[in-house]
């Protein structure tokens, strides 16, 4: 800004003087300066009758009185009282002095006490106006005498040249100082705002304070086609939206300054709010733009410009460290929420759980209603659905999607994630919309386990009924890659799983195996002896079971082992353990049981086994397949697994000799039995 527009006087700040003295208060003032290229000479800066309704009291006929006058008070030098065409009274008063680019003072919006009717039919016939609402205009307005117009004329006449010196400066720059004081003091609440609308809400408010603006709005960018405008003073907080393109003509990107004013093109941009003119303020820090600030109808100074800029400056840099605290704030919270997902899928018991908790969870993050997790069979060529989400899961579970066909199958064969905003416009896609989506956006994401896709990710519809973004897509690649970590550590512990339920499970019955009892065993043993509880092994042998298979054949004993498993896993009770100890011997545990109750179990196991049918089992020397059961207890015959089977299987080598299908249990140690005490025996012989 040049240095003759700071120490001009402006018109804006000689009104401001001139308002301040009371007998001036009636009136609307403005002024008139002489104008070139072909235009009137004499045309005023501001309309005459600005605060009252211009389509009613202001017609063509007014512009030629007041040039009329304006010439009269500057060819006689002296205050003219004249009458417009609706008969109101105003002044002309010449202006001279230095740094004024302005000529006359123009004063009126004052009316009579008595209405003279006349011109008021006159002008509803000519201009086609309403009398009658001419007429409320008119009571409306101050009522003075001619005399008095001309006494307040004469009064400026002799005031002006008092004001047009040294006075008027001082007091312009009083006013400045005082108005930058009070903008020094905003500055401090801007930067304690907690909220852009804190921010905005003292920036309008001192504006509109200081510099005595009626309305101010604000535009803000909404995604990339749209601003939002918003009412900040003395407008309605809602003034609906306007396309990016024609916010943004207002700063194009060769304009340097912040801060322009809007004339002609202010109703082209603005054609919903009645303004001749706009002051517009870019927010703008560090290249990145915020938003625009329109001041509607503002008579502003440019040294005010400057101040407005000033306050404008340092809002926006509040704004900016607003929003990216908001950004910071937002991306802490969202990694918060990823680690709590995190966190919570690594609990999931089973690769079920997981599946579902991946997609419940990538639908939260994006949004969604509807979406699947499909994976890559063992084969490498369908994709299956394994957990779904606003379908039918027996339905998703019966639908197949060969690899390298179809949208899923084109995301897991190229490895590629996939963003349509439109299935129906896209040209990757561009196939109609299925009747079950809501909307036609979606995301796909490949699942990738050591850079291999092993299945897709599957979201639509969102619960807003917009697109998906690409931060959607960021953010749901992110979480994928994280998800994909804890799908290959639960295969990895299905697969580890699996080779230790190898480990210790028999291949032929299913039962656990030797290995297993050893250790099981010991487990029990410790929390027996630490709980002072009771524990029972049972051995169970097949009588005859060698002559069996030599008889019937190999395929046929290792059915009758399978039977044999069956019977002892659905005799014995759920809290027993039940084992293949090897060849046709099975071995069972029974925890917190005594030898006296384990008796009753023995026994129920060895009828079940008796009464069960077995192919060929005639051949055999007593008609049929039995068993025979040794029983050994702690802590009776041992507090140790090798002695506590040993005893069981002494049990059983002497069910075997006396005869079989029967059940025997351990006796004394060997110490008493030289005192006379033996091996109890129960048999069971039909």
């Amino acid at each position: 800004m040049h240095h003759a527009e700071l120490t001009t006087i402006q018109p804006v700040e000689l009104l401001e003087v001139l308002k301040s003295y009371p007998f001036l208060a009636p009136y609307q003032l403005t002024f008139c300066a002489e104008t070139e290229g072909g235009m009137p000479l004499y045309r005023s800066l501001f309309p005459v009758c600005e605060a009252i309704a211009q389509s009613l009291l202001c017609g063509k006929a007014c512009q030629t009185a007041v040039e009329e006058a304006v010439q009269r008070a500057m060819g006689e030098n002296r205050a003219v009282v004249f009458r417009c065409q609706t008969g109101l009274l105003n002044f002309a008063v010449p202006l001279r002095g230095r740094d004024i680019p302005f000529t006359c003072l123009i004063g009126g919006g004052v009316r009579e006490k008595d209405v003279d009717l006349a011109p008021m039919e006159s002008l509803a016939q000519t201009d086609s106006v309403d009398a009658v609402a001419l007429l409320e205009e008119l009571e409306n307005l101050p009522a003075v005498t001619e005399e008095e117009v001309a006494e307040t004329a004469r009064k400026i006449h002799e005031l002006l040249p008092t004001l047009l010196g040294r006075n008027i400066h001082t007091l312009i720059f009083e006013n400045t100082m005082r108005r930058l004081a009070s903008i020094s003091g905003v500055a401090g609440g801007i930067d304690a705002a907690k909220t852009a609308d804190e921010v905005l809400g003292l920036l309008s408010e001192t504006l509109g304070i200081l510099f005595d603006i009626g309305r101010i709005a604000m535009l803000s960018p909404e995604g990339s086609s749209t601003f939002s405008m918003k009412g900040l003073w003395g407008m309605e907080p809602d003034l609906g939206t306007m396309p990016a393109a024609r916010a943004l003509s207002i700063f194009p990107r060769n304009r340097k300054e912040n801060v322009v004013t809007l004339d002609d093109e202010c109703r082209t941009l603005f054609p919903e709010i009645a303004a001749n003119q706009g002051l517009c303020i870019r927010f703008a820090s560090n290249g990145d733009f915020l938003g625009i600030m329109v001041l509607f109808d503002a008579a502003i100074t440019r040294r005010d410009k400057l101040l407005v800029q000033l306050v404008a400056d340092r809002a926006s840099a509040k704004l900016l460290r607003l929003r990216e605290e908001e950004k910071h704030s937002a991306d802490n919270a969202q990694a918060t929420k990823l680690m709590t997902m995190f966190t919570a899928l690594s609990r999931a018991t089973s690769k079920e759980e997981l599946n579902e908790q991946i997609l419940a969870m990538a639908a939260d993050l994006a949004d969604a209603s509807s979406g699947s997790l499909m994976f890559i069979d063992e084969n490498g060529e369908n994709l299956k659905i394994e957990a779904a989400l606003g379908m039918n899961m027996q339905l998703a579970q019966s639908m197949v999607v060969q690899v390298g066909s179809g949208i899923a199958g084109k995301v897991a064969a190229s490895g590629n994630p996939l963003l349509v905003n439109d299935i129906e416009k896209d040209k990757r896609i561009g196939i109609p919309n299925r009747p079950r989506f809501k909307t036609k956006s979606f995301v796909s994401i490949p699942i990738k386990l050591r850079e291999s896709v092993a299945g897709v990710l599957n979201l639509s519809d969102k619960k807003n009924q917009g697109i998906f973004t690409e931060n959607d897509l960021n953010l749901l690649i992110t979480f994928a890659d994280h998800a994909s970590i804890m799908i290959e550590r639960a295969l990895s512990i299905e697969r580890a799983d699996f080779l230790e339920q190898l480990s210790i499970t028999d291949p032929l019955t299913g039962l656990y195996n030797r290995r297993f009892l050893k250790r099981r065993m010991e487990e029990e043993l410790a929390r027996s002896i630490r709980q002072n509880l009771s524990l029972t092994v049972m051995l169970i042998d097949l009588d005859n079971f060698k002559i069996y298979n030599d008889l019937c054949g190999h395929l046929a004993g290792d059915r009758a082992l399978k039977k044999m498993a069956r019977i002892l896993s659905d005799t014995a009770r759920q809290m027993d353990v039940v084992t293949r100890y090897g060849g046709e011997e099975f071995c069972i545990i029974l925890p917190g049981t005594s030898k006296k109750e384990s008796l009753f179990v023995a026994e129920r196991i060895r009828r079940e086994i008796e009464g069960e049918e077995f192919s060929h089992e005639e051949n055999l020397p007593q008609g049929r397949l039995t068993a025979s059961i040794g029983v050994s207890s702690f802590p009776e015959d041992g507090n140790v697994e090798a002695v506590l089977v040993k005893a069981a299987d002494v049990a059983l080598y002497r069910a075997k000799s006396e005869g079989r299908n029967r059940v025997v249990i351990s006796g004394p140690p060997p110490a008493e039995e030289e005192h006379g005490t033996r091996l109890k025996t129960v048999t069971n012989l039909p």
